[in-house]
C-alpha cells in the first residue's frame, strides 16, 4: 500500500493540464477591472481565479488571476451580458451576477469584491473556514502561523519545520532548500539578531506570518545565498485599544510568556510589547574521535549527558503619526537580553600508543549579552508615487565564557577558561521611491547604507595543577578589532501585459572590510563591488494556474569570528583559527513553479538550480594528540538540482491534508589540503500535516517529517525522523484559547554526524530527551485581530 501511495503522490505531482483559451477580435472589445479583498480582515487576496461567463448559456469567455494587490484585469470582452465567478480555496465562492458591456461603455470597473472564509460542516455544527497553512505568492511562501498548531507554544524555528523548503534538525538548526546561509528580516528589516538566534527565540505566538523567499529581487539586501526568510509580527488594524497575552509552561524546564498591547487612533498608532521565553533541551551524547600523527594513533571516547538552554527576555514599543492623508512617520524601539548555555558532563577514555587515561570531562559554555535598537520610518504614499524612508541604531553586547576540566576522582586533571567581550554596534539606513507610470508599469529605485563595527576580547587561562589555579596564557590571548561597511543601490522595473507579468532589476553594493589585530599591528583591509541582477516572470492561466520563472543572484560574507586570525580554544581538545583572506560565496539561482487547482486540490511544484563559487565550509583538521583544528575555508564549487512538490486538499470535510516533498541532488567540489575532493548526494525530505476539525472549539493536528542523510566536505549528516501532535481548545471563542503540544512523540529525532579527512576520524551522537510536552494559553480583549503588517515598501509588486 505505500508504494501504491507513494507512486499515486508521484504521479499527481507531475501532472501539469493543459488549458484551452478561446479566439477573440480586437472589433469593439473592452474591458473588466476590479480588486478582490478578505471580508474579514479587509487585506488584497492573491491568486484568487476571475472567470468571466455569458449570461445565456454560461460559456466561459475568458480569466484572469488576481495579482499581489488584489486586483484582476479581463480584457477582450465584447459588448454583453455577463457575470463573474471569483474563487480560490479556503473562501466561499463569489459570484457577480449582473455585467454588462455596451458600446458606449466598453470598459467596466467593478470595484472591490469581498470574499468570505469558506465553511466547514459537520453533524450539528457548524465551524468557521480554516485557512491553508501555506500560499503561494509571487516569489514567496506565506505561512499562517495560527494554523500551525503543533509550533504555537515554540519558536520561529518550530513552525519552518511544517515548510516545504525548511528543514530544522533537532538542535533547532534551520536550513534552506539545504543551507544555513540565509538572511532573516523582521517586519521587512534585518534582525537585530543573527539569523539562527532569531529564529531560536522570537516566540511563534508572537508572530502572525512568515514569508519565505527563496529567489528575491534585487530590492532587497543581497546577503544570505539562500534566501530570505521575513517575520511579520503581529499587529492590529482596528480603533481603540486590544491586546493580546500568552501563557506557555512545558516539561523540562520550559516556560515564557508575552503579550502586545496596542491603542489606534485616525491619527495616531501606540504600541507596546513584551516577552519572556526559556527552552532548556536535555539529552545524552556519545563522541568517538580518532588521531593520527607521524604514525601513532590515539583516540578519545566519550558518552554522557548534556543540556542546551536558550533565555530571551525584552520589551518593544513604537508610535506613529498620521501627518496628513498620504504621510506617516513612525518611532520605534526595542531592549532586550539573551542568554544561550551549553553543558556537558562525558565519561571519557583517552588512549594513545603510550598510555590510557579515564576521566570526566566537564564543559560549561554561556554566551549572553543585552541588546537595544532605536529606529525611525517615513512613508509618503499618494496616487502614482510611494516614497520610504528608514534610519535605524542597534547596539549588541555579546558576550562568551566557558570551562573545561577533566577530574579523575574529584582530582583536576587539566582545565582551560575562555572568555570573549565583544560590543557590536550598527546603523543602517535606506530611502526607497516607486513611481506607478501607469495601471501595469511600475518602476522602483533605491540606496541603502550599513555599518557594523565591533571589538573582540579574548583571554585563555590554563589550568596549573601544581597550585590549583588557572593563569592567564598570552600567547592565546589577543584583541581583535572589525569594520564592514556597505553602500547599496538598485533599480526595478515592472510590467504586464495581459497575463503575462515581467519583472527586471539590478542592485550593485560596494564593501569595505577591515579586521585588524591591536596586540600585533595586524591589518587585513579590501574593498570590492559586486553585482547582484534578479528576473522574474508570471503568466496567468484563465483557469487560475500560474507559471512562474524567476533567476537571481546572492552573496554570503564570512563571519567576523571567521576572520580572525589567531588560535583560540574551545576546550581541551579543540581549537580554532580564522582566516582574514576569505572571499565571499557567491550564488546564481534559478526557479520554475507552477501552482495549480485540480479541483478543491491545491497543487505546486518548483523546480531549482543553484550554483554557489567559492564555497565556505568548517573544516576540521590535527592540530595535535587528541586535539582537534576547527576553521572556514572557501573549499570550491558546489551545484545544487531540485524538485519540491506541495498538495493540499480536503479528503473529507474535517480532515485538511497538505503533502510536501523536496527532493536535490547536492555535489560538492574543490580542494582540501593541497588534495582534490568531489561528495555528491542524492537528499529528499517528505512532510505530511493533518488538522481535524472535530467540533467548533476543538482541532487536533497530526504531523510528521524525514530528512535524508546529507555531505559535507568531510562528512555526513544522518538522517532523522520526527512525529507532533497537538490539541487546540477554545474555551471562549476568540477570546480564550488552549494549545497543548507533543514534539517528537516517537522519541526518533536523534541527530548524528561522521567526519574524516588526513589524520582524523569524528563520530558524534545527540539524542533530545523527548517527547517535548507544552501547554499554552491564549487570551484576546476587544476582539484583537492579529494582522501581519510588512513594510509595504519592500513588496516585490
Amino acid at each position: 500500500m505505500s508504494k501504491k501511495a507513494y507512486i499515486l503522490f508521484v504521479l499527481l505531482a507531475f501532472t501539469f493540464p493543459v488549458y484551452g483559451q478561446p479566439n477573440q477580435t480586437a472589433t469593439g472589445e473592452g474591458t473588466i477591472t476590479g480588486s478582490v479583498l478578505d471580508r474579514d480582515t479587509k487585506e488584497p487576496v492573491q491568486f484568487a481565479n476571475v472567470i468571466l461567463f455569458t449570461k445565456d448559456d454560461s460559456t466561459q469567455v475568458t480569466g484572469a488571476v488576481t495579482d499581489a494587490a488584489g486586483k484582476f484585469t479581463l480584457t477582450g470582452v465584447r459588448p454583453g451580458s455577463y457575470f463573474l465567478r471569483v474563487q480560490i480555496l479556503s473562501y466561499r465562492v463569489r459570484v457577480v451576477g449582473e455585467v454588462v458591456l455596451t458600446d458606449k461603455r466598453p470598459n467596466l470597473d467593478l470595484g472591490r469584491i469581498y470574499l468570505h472564509p469558506s465553511a466547514i460542516s459537520l453533524p450539528n455544527v457548524v465551524t468557521e473556514g480554516k485557512r491553508s497553512p501555506i500560499t503561494y505568492q509571487m516569489g514567496k511562501q506565506v505561512i499562517d502561523v495560527n494554523q500551525i498548531k503543533t509550533a504555537l507554544a515554540g519558536t520561529a524555528a518550530d513552525v519552518l519545520q511544517n515548510v516545504p523548503s525548511v528543514s530544522v534538525d533537532i538542535n533547532g538548526t534551520v536550513s534552506l532548500r539545504g543551507s544555513t546561509n540565509f538572511q532573516v528580516l523582521v517586519d521587512g528589516r534585518p534582525s537585530v539578531m543573527g539569523a539562527q538566534d532569531a529564529l531560536q527565540q522570537i516566540p511563534a505566538t508572537s508572530i502572525k506570518n512568515i514569508e519565505i523567499m527563496t529567489n528575491p529581487s534585487a530590492k532587497y539586501d543581497a546577503s544570505g545565498s539562500a534566501g530570505i526568510i521575513n517575520i511579520i509580527l503581529k499587529k492590529n488594524s482596528d480603533l481603540g485599544l486590544s491586546g493580546i497575552v500568552n501563557l506557555t509552561g512545558g516539561l523540562y524546564d520550559k516556560y515564557g510568556g508575552n503579550f502586545i498591547l496596542q491603542y489606534k487612533t485616525p491619527s495616531l498608532n501606540y504600541n507596546i510589547g513584551a516577552d519572556f521565553n526559556r527552552r532548556t533541551f536535555p539529552g545524552t551524547n556519545r563522541q568517538v574521535k580518532q588521531f593520527t600523527i607521524g604514525g601513532s594513533t590515539s583516540s578519545l571516547n566519550s558518552d554522557g549527558s548534556v543540556l542546551w538552554q536558550r533565555i530571551l527576555s525584552g520589551v518593544r514599543g513604537g508610535i506613529g503619526f498620521n501627518l496628513t492623508r498620504h504621510d506617516n512617520l513612525s518611532f520605534g524601539g526595542r531592549y532586550g537580553g539573551r542568554a544561550f548555555h551549553h553543558y556537558s558532563s562525558l565519561n571519557t577514555n583517552q588512549s594513545s600508543d603510550a598510555q590510557q587515561l579515564i576521566y570526566i570531562n566537564d564543559h560549561n559554555y554561556n554566551h549572553y549579552g543585552t541588546f537595544y535598537e532605536l529606529n525611525t520610518n517615513y512613508l509618503h504614499d499618494s496616487r502614482g508615487d510611494r516614497l520610504t524612508g528608514y534610519l535605524s541604531f542597534r547596539h549588541n553586547s555579546s558576550d562568551e565564557a566557558a570551562i573545561s576540566t577533566a577530574t579523575q576522582s574529584n582530582t583536576t586533571l587539566n582545565g582551560t577558561q575562555t572568555t570573549e567581550l565583544g560590543p557590536q554596534n550598527e546603523i543602517r539606513g535606506n530611502i526607497d521611491y516607486t513611481l506607478s507610470i501607469d495601471k501595469s508599469e511600475q518602476f522602483s529605485a533605491g540606496s541603502e547604507f550599513f555599518s557594523r563595527t565591533y571589538e573582540d576580547v579574548n583571554k585563555l587561562y590554563g589550568f596549573d595543577s601544581t597550585t590549583g589555579n588557572y593563569n592567564f596564557q598570552a600567547p592565546f590571548s589577543h584583541t581583535n578589532n572589525f569594520n564592514r561597511s556597505r553602500f547599496a543601490a538598485y533599480s526595478i522595473f515592472s510590467d504586464k501585459w495581459d497575463s503575462l507579468g515581467v519583472q527586471v532589476g539590478f542592485r550593485t553594493e560596494y564593501t569595505y572590510q577591515l579586521v585588524a589585530q591591536a596586540d600585533t599591528s595586524q591589518r587585513f583591509s579590501f574593498g570590492r563591488w559586486d553585482y547582484f541582477p534578479s528576473l522574474s516572470a508570471s503568466y496567468s492561466f484563465s483557469n487560475g494556474t500560474q507559471l512562474m520563472a524567476s533567476y537571481t543572484r546572492r552573496i554570503e560574507r564570512p563571519d567576523g569570528g571567521d576572520l580572525e586570525p589567531y588560535y583560540s580554544w574551545y576546550d581541551a581538545n579543540t581549537v580554532h583559527i580564522g582566516n582574514p583572506l576569505l572571499r565571499p560565496e557567491l550564488t546564481d539561482s534559478y526557479e520554475i513553479g507552477l501552482q495549480t487547482f485540480l479541483g478543491d486540490v491545491t497543487l505546486s511544484n518548483d523546480v531549482y538550480y543553484r550554483f554557489t563559487k567559492d564555497k565556505l565550509q568548517h573544516i576540521n583538521s590535527v592540530y595535535a594528540e587528541n586535539v582537534t583544528l576547527t576553521s572556514v575555508a572557501n573549499v570550491g564549487n558546489s551545484y545544487a538540482v531540485g524538485y519540491e512538490v506541495s498538495v493540499m486538499f480536503n479528503p473529507v470535510k474535517m480532515w485538511q491534508l497538505n503533502l510536501m516533498g523536496n527532493l536535490y541532488n547536492y555535489k560538492i567540489s574543490g580542494a582540501l589540503s593541497s588534495q582534490s575532493f568531489a561528495r555528491e548526494s542524492f537528499d529528499w525530505s517528505s512532510k505530511m500535516s493533518n488538522t481535524f476539525t472535530l467540533s467548533h472549539s476543538t482541532e487536533v493536528q497530526l504531523s510528521a517529517r524525514y530528512h535524508s542523510p546529507s555531505v559535507t566536505a568531510q562528512g555526513t549528516w544522518g538522517g532523522f525522523f520526527t512525529t507532533d501532535l497537538a490539541l487546540k481548545y477554545d474555551i471562549i471563542s476568540k477570546t480564550l484559547t488552549l494549545t497543548l503540544q507533543a514534539n517528537d512523540i516517537l522519541s526518533t529525532g536523534n541527530r548524528e554526524f561522521t567526519s574524516q579527512g588526513t589524520g582524523f576520524y569524528e563520530y558524534n551522537y545527540f539524542n533530545r530527551r523527548a517527547p517535548i510536552v507544552v501547554l499554552n494559553f491564549q487570551y484576546n480583549f476587544n476582539n484583537y485581530k492579529s494582522q501581519g503588517q510588512p513594510d509595504k515598501g519592500q513588496g516585490d509588486n
